[in-house]
This record gives C-alpha cells, structure tokens and sequence, in this order.
C-alpha cells in the first residue's frame, strides 16, 4: 500500500469513527433537524422527488441534493427515521476530510495534507455538524472539491482539462446550499488572480466550456420546481434566501468583527496550535513569491470576507474557510515535528495554558453538573476522562518537547470524546431536547379526523412525530376564541407562557401536558364538548 493509499484509508476510519458512532440515538432537536425530517417524510410518503414542502408549505431556503440523499437512504431503510436523515451529513463530513487531504497533498505535500486533514475532521465545528441534520458539511465537500480542481488548473499542477471537473462539483454544491456553490470558488479565484496580478489565468478556467456544463446539472432541477410551483420557489430563494438574507439580516444580524469571535472557538482544540503558527511564520515578505500560499491566503480571506460583509451571520458559515486554516496548522505541526521551525515560548506557553484547562475543566465540570442538573454527571463521566487524559498527555508532551506526539494525543482526545458523548451525554440530553414523548401522546389522543392546532410555534417536531402534514398555525387570541365558539371538535398545542397570554381557556380542557426542555407544552381541547 503507498503512502497516499494509506493516508487516505487512515483519513476514511478516523472520520467514520467520528461521525457515525450513535447517528441515529437520539430524536431530532429544533430548530433544523426537525425541519427537514418532515420535508423529507412528507417527500418520501407522497413519492415527492421536486418540491419540498414542511408544514403544507413551499420550503424554499435550500434547493434538493440533500433531501435526494435522505430519499435515497430512506428507501433501503423503509422509512425515514433520525439515521437516514443525518446520513448526508455524516458522508459530507467524511468527503470534506478526504478533499482537504486531497488539496494539501497535491498543494503541499501528502504528510501535511494528512496531518491538515486530521486537524480538520477533529475540530469541534466540523464535528458538531457532521451529526447534525445541516447540509453545510455535503456543501463543503463539494465545494473543497471544486476548489481543488481549480487550484490544479490555475497552479499549472494538474492537466488543462481538469478545470472542468471544478464545474460538476460547483453544481452539486450549487443544489446542496445555493449559489455561494459557485459564488465562493467564483471570488477564490478572482482573489487570486488579482493577487497574482495575472489575468491571463482566466484561460485556464475555461469558462465557455465550464459554465454550460455546470448549468446542465445544476439548472434542470431549478427550472422544474420553478414551473411546478409557478414561479415562487426560485422567487422567494432568490430574493428571500439570497438577496434579503444578505443584505437584511434575515435575523441573524451580528456586529463586523463576529466571526473574530467565533472562528477561535469553532476550531478548538487546533486553535493552540493556529495562533502560535501566525507568530512563527512572521515576517510574511515571501508569501508574494509563493502561489500556494496566495492561492491559500486568498480562499481563506475570500470566505470570510465575503460572510462578514453580510448582514446574516452564523458561525457555521465559516466552514468553508476551514480547509486553508488546517493545512496551515498541518504545516506548523510537520515543520514543529521536523525541527524545521523551533518550539518557541509562544507556543509553549499557549500549549501548557491550555492544556492545563482541559484537566482541569474535565475535573471541575461534575461539580458544576452536580450544582445544574445533578442526574447528568453519569453521563459525562467518560466523555470527562477522556478530556482529562488529553489534557494531562498535552502537558507530558509539551513539556517533553514532542510536537508530533501532542498532535496525535489531540486527535485522538477528539475521537475517544466525541464516540463516548455520542453514546452518553448526547442520549441524557435528548429528554431535555426531544417532543418525541409528548408528540406520540398527542398522536395517540388527538383522532385523525379532528384538526390539531399549534400556537405560535414553526419548529416542526411536533409535524414529525404526530405524523401530521400539515399543523395550521394559530398567531392571535382572536383566532382560538373563534374556533372556542365553533362545532367542530379541534385541538390545539400552545405552550405556558402562550397559555397565559390567552388567558380563557379553563383548565378541564387542557388533555394533556409535558415539558420540553424549559417550555411547558399543553394539548388544549377546543370545541363545543370535551372528549370523554
């Protein structure tokens, strides 16, 4: 087996291990995951593959390709279950670590591509949304890869012709999250061109032959729910999900230096290493004569230049900066690792200070989990001794002066916590987080026939797991008096404080309550006679 096979094997185990232990153990959680289980339930009940719906409404915000893929598991599993719909996810994650190893190997070397990759997969960002029901982690697979084909072709590394494999991966992109699939590759590259001062790179992008072949995947499937939905799907995306969202926060709205604050966090634990790694590379004079580094520096800067100038931001929306910010810290570690670059007093300090927290935090937190919520300290027992371990190995090591060491004794921290909180603080805090009880009670006690109600709410859980097309939203006192006064029998789900705001409702028609997390919910009779 040579090296890049193996490389890549490692890269495939470690990011399996990572996201797919204990997919499916827990219910969905609002607000996302519920929202497109029940658009890809109502799909894959109505035998629907072109227009997504939730609610009874047109769902407009992302296009297809995720719910495809759901579709797609959902038919070998028979139904669509919590598994199946963050399967996409999980497979997104795995081919976002293979492609970021695929760019720094053929950018900069297989040992750094490797380390860069590892360095991505474990980070506590990509890891989050690797098991959660998102599309960002398929959107940043395929966004990697078409970066990657572009870098080859504008680098002068790889075949003229490869450029056109960057357009089919601009596409699929394109139908994961939107137009950012060819937006973000579309400014990279701009970036680097100017950076580079050489616009006769536009050749090598071969746009007359790249354009029609990203269109021909990514426009029929726009184009049919466009015609099926009379023009309002591709309108509201547009102007809605696009023009609105960027320009007008979408309600999302963060001050210009938010992402200043939440990359540091999101790429934890590899932000030890990230920041001593500007200090050592300083002074910055050569990168001019270095285009990997201007084709790195220009993807990083393009990416986050482009999501601060928004007025909608997310800390996952950084995503797909993350490639060029690993395989920076790869090549610190392998520089580290080979004496190339000595271990100086930045890096030591920051590394001791840090992982010293670590233990230390993995020592205090059953106290604190004792004071909150005393009945979770079981939980967490073993993901803690997992993070005490890490954190008492990286002071070992960093004192011992063995970078490569510390690497792996990170990483595999990362693993052994994230698969003992998969299997154990994940499953404890999904009764605080599921509707999955009370929604099955509702479902058992509410006839088909009779209309259930929902107060103020757009979450879809309650639409999963009562199995229920379509809950008409109740947005005003006036409108519950209205169907109090009807004949026809009718049910209402509202929470507490809702309750109070209505203020009428006598307490013999409240059927059934549970509580949610910190919301009390009530099942409300409404109609002329209570049920027996």
């Amino acid at each position: 087996m040579s090296k890049n096979q193996r490389y890549f094997l490692h890269l495939t185990v470690l990011s399996v291990l990572l996201y797919f232990p204990g997919l499916g153990g827990r219910d969905f959680w609002a607000p996302v995951e519920p929202r497109y289980a029940e658009i890809a339930r109502v799909m894959f009940e109505n035998g629907e593959w072109l227009v997504p719906r939730v609610n009874g409404e047109i769902y407009s915000d992302k296009p297809i390709l995720y719910f495809w893929l759901v579709l797609i598991g959902s038919a070998f599993a028979g139904e669509v279950n919590e598994w199946t719909v963050r399967l996409p996810a999980a497979l997104g994650g795995v081919g976002f670590v293979l492609a970021t190893y695929l760019v720094g190997r053929d950018l900069l070397s297989a040992k750094t591509g490797w380390i860069g990759a590892t360095v991505l997969g474990t980070t506590g960002r990509v890891i989050w949304e690797a098991r959660w029901a998102h599309v960002d982690t398929l959107f940043c697979f395929f966004f990697t890869l078409s970066i990657y084909f572009g870098a080859r072709a504008l680098l002068g590394w790889g075949k003229p012709h490869e450029i056109l494999y960057a357009y089919p991966c601009m596409a699929l992109a394109t139908l994961a999250k939107g137009l950012i699939g060819a937006v973000l590759p579309g400014l990279i590259f701009l970036g680097f061109m100017l950076a580079r001062r050489d616009w006769g790179l536009l050749k090598a992008l071969r746009l007359p032959l790249g354009m029609p072949l990203y269109c021909l995947i990514a426009a029929p499937w726009f184009w049919l729910v466009n015609n099926a939905t009379g023009g309002q799907w591709l309108r509201d995306f547009i102007y809605i999900h696009h023009l609105q969202r960027y320009t007008a926060g979408a309600g999302h709205e963060q001050p210009f230096y938010y992402y200043l604050r939440t990359l540091p966090l999101d790429f934890l634990p590899w932000t030890v290493f990230a920041l001593p790694a500007l200090w050592a590379y300083r002074p910055y004079g050569g990168i001019k004569r270095d285009p990997v580094a201007l084709f790195l520096i220009a993807w990083f800067f393009a990416v986050v230049l482009f999501f601060t100038a928004s007025d909608t931001k997310r800390d996952l929306y950084l995503m797909p900066a993350f490639p060029p910010v690993a395989l920076f810290v790869g090549t610190y570690i392998d520089d580290l690792a080979s004496g190339r670059i000595a271990q100086d007093a930045v890096f030591r300090t920051s590394a001791f200070i840090f992982y010293h927290l670590l233990w230390i935090t993995a020592l205090v937190a059953p106290a604190i989990a004792w004071w909150l919520r005393w009945e979770m300290i079981g939980s967490g027992l073993v993901p803690l001794a997992c993070v005490l371990a890490g954190g008492v190995a990286g002071v070992a090591m960093v004192a011992r002066r063995k970078p490569a060491a510390l690497y792996r004794a990170t990483a595999l921290m990362m693993l052994a916590t994230t698969v003992a909180a998969s299997f154990s603080i994940l499953p404890a805090i999904n009764a605080y987080k599921s509707s999955r009880s009370f929604a099955v009670l509702v479902r058992n006690t509410v006839p088909e026939s009779a209309t259930l109600y929902v107060y103020a709410d757009t979450m879809n859980d309650f639409n999963f797991y009562t199995r229920r097309d379509v809950l008409p939203i109740l947005k005003s006192k006036q409108q519950v008096q209205n169907l109090l006064s009807q004949n026809e029998a009718a049910y209402m789900l509202v929470k507490d404080r809702d309750l109070k705001r209505i203020g009428t409702i006598p307490v013999e028609r409240i059927i059934a309550r549970d509580q949610i997390g910190s919301d009390h919910w009530n099942l409300v009779f409404l109609g002329p006679k209570l049920p027996a």
